[in-house]
């Protein structure tokens, strides 16, 4: 009878029915099904733990080879930079509405690749306009960069929006951006200088709207209308002069008064109309709300401005002109000195011909009368009497003068207060 082979027994048993094992260094881990059959119980146990080893290490060396390409790099070195570009590395300011661009830079200097750059810049008084990968993070931007090669260089351009501006201008905005990666983070922070140059222009041209400007019309509109309260009679008679240019503004003032200073001229529609829609195109420019071309007044403008006015103050210049004429023929032809001026020439006139005046009242209206009063007991020469009815004469023409220089200050105050404005306030950078 044939014995019958155990199965472990047919074919090479060098040849398991499983795989034999595997090879760790000098270890091998037994798999065949009959070898681990006919182990003993001791061998058995330290085979198994071998196994149970080996797995582990197998493990901890499949996991480390799986995930060692994304592993955080260690001492990481990040570096940043943030450079204002064109008018924003400047003095001048940046108006509201302008850009700013600034250059980020971040720089990996390290000897491994960064990944997962994040770049948050804080904005203060700006908006993000999105460009070159910047996102809009609230009120701040945002920009994420993949990786970093080692000792690599990455630019990023940040254009700003300035939204608004301090009040009055000269302040500076800032911004302040981080980098970071992993553990790492890095910052940088840069300044330049904004305005509401606009803002503040018009705020200039409000206050001469309101002072300066308003006052035209009805300053113009005064002038054909005669002054009540100025005498109607001649305090001292018109005495017989020495020159031609004497008597002339004798003639002057006799004009005057029998007009009570009223200008004929203002009578005419073309005067009239002139200066109405003059002040009127004035104040709507001087009351319309800030925008950027605001700031674009230049002396072509103005220039501009000052013609469409000389109809008008063509005919306020000659009173003014012949008051300043009159003054001089006084001062020669009574002895007064060069820095006297009407008041103080009528109170010593007065004294000379024998009326002291305490007290003198304003005006030299009121001063020829107070001194009428006084010379009523006394006996002036004619002399004297002529240079009280020169002095006179010229408060007349005077009178006229002030009544024309008013509307042509006003005139003057407000072109050139536009100008004086402008140069003051609009100093942004465009």
């Amino acid at each position: 009878m044939r014995r019958r082979r155990s199965p472990c027994s047919r074919g090479n048993f060098s040849q398991p029915l499983l795989l034999r094992g595997i090879a760790f260094g000098d270890k091998v881990i037994r798999t065949s099904f009959c070898e681990w059959l006919f182990l003993s119980p001791l061998e058995f146990i330290m085979q198994s733990r071998n196994a149970v080893r080996l797995c582990a290490a197998a493990t901890l060396m499949l996991t480390a080879t799986l995930f060692s390409g994304t592993a955080p790099a260690q001492n990481a070195k990040l570096a940043i930079t943030v450079t204002p570009l064109g008018t924003a590395a400047g003095e001048k300011m940046i108006p509201v509405a302008g850009i700013a661009s600034i250059n980020v830079t971040i720089k990996n200097e390290s000897s491994a690749p960064l990944s997962n750059v994040r770049l948050n810049a804080k904005l203060n008084g700006m908006k993000l306009v999105p460009e070159d990968g910047w996102k809009a993070d609230g009120d701040d931007a945002l920009l994420e960069i993949d990786s970093v090669k080692p000792g690599e260089e990455i630019v990023r351009r940040l254009n700003l929006r300035v939204e608004m501006a301090p009040m009055p201008p000269g302040r500076q905005a800032s911004l302040t951006v981080e980098a970071k990666t992993g553990e790492a983070a890095v910052n940088a922070s840069a300044k330049f200088p904004v305005g509401d140059c606009a803002a503040a222009f018009q705020s200039e041209l409000t206050r001469l709207r309101i002072t300066t400007i308003s006052e035209i019309w009805p300053a113009a509109d005064d002038m054909r209308k005669p002054d009540t309260s100025l005498p109607r009679m001649r305090f001292f008679r018109i005495g017989m002069r020495r020159s031609n240019d004497l008597a002339t503004l004798d003639r002057l003032a006799a004009g005057y008064q029998g007009r009570l200073l009223s200008d004929y001229e203002f009578f005419r529609e073309g005067v009239r109309y002139t200066a109405r829609r003059w002040s009127d195109e004035l104040k709507a420019f001087a009351g319309q709300e800030p925008n950027p071309g605001l700031c674009a007044v230049n002396s072509e403008m103005i220039a501009g401005i000052r013609k469409t006015i000389q109809y008008v103050t063509a005919r306020i210049e000659p009173p003014i002109k012949a008051y300043a004429r009159a003054m001089d023929l006084l001062r020669k032809n009574i002895g007064a000195a060069d820095g006297d001026d009407l008041q103080k020439i009528a109170l010593r006139t007065a004294e000379e011909a024998g009326a002291k005046i305490e007290n003198p009242p304003a005006g030299v209206f009121k001063i020829l009368e107070r001194t009428k009063e006084l010379l009523k007991d006394a006996k002036p020469t004619e002399a004297q009497l002529d240079n009280l009815s020169l002095v006179e004469s010229v408060a007349w023409i005077e009178a006229q003068a002030m009544r024309s220089k008013k509307l042509h200050d006003l005139i003057e105050n407000s072109i050139t207060g536009i100008t004086e404005a402008q140069k003051k306030t609009c100093v942004c950078a465009f």
